[in-house]
């Protein structure tokens, strides 16, 4: 763990109590896009299947034999919760967030005519 406070104030956000540093990458992987997209295709998978399910014979007469609602919810929950594993095998690291904050707070203070270390 010190060695990972070491890297993070070799990033320049020693200014961030630890506390503060853990909130800031807490919301940054809260906000994560495979969270956002796996939840999306999650939430429309489980409406699709169900209705899939639900009108299972209206499906089959108009689609030659297919059900493709059921097929189309059952991919889309399949989808979703690759996006899910993805996020949750690969984490954003927190050295590329803590770095990130480092170089907007750079580009903030050159647009306001103010240089920085």
């Amino acid at each position: 763990m010190e060695d990972m406070a070491e890297k993070i104030t070799d990033n320049g956000s020693g200014d961030l109590s630890e506390k503060e540093q853990r909130d800031l990458v807490t919301s940054t992987r809260r906000f994560d896009l495979r969270r956002i997209l796996g939840a999306l295709f999650v939430v429309y998978g489980v409406i699709v299947t169900v209705i899939g399910i639900v009108n299972l014979d209206a499906d089959v007469k108009r689609t030659g034999g297919i059900a493709i609602n059921l097929w189309t919810g059952l991919a889309m929950l399949v989808l979703g919760l690759l996006f899910f594993l993805w996020d949750r095998m690969a984490p954003v690291p927190e050295e590329d967030i803590l770095r990130n904050r480092e170089q907007e707070e750079r580009e903030v203070a050159a647009g306001e005519g103010k240089e920085t270390a």
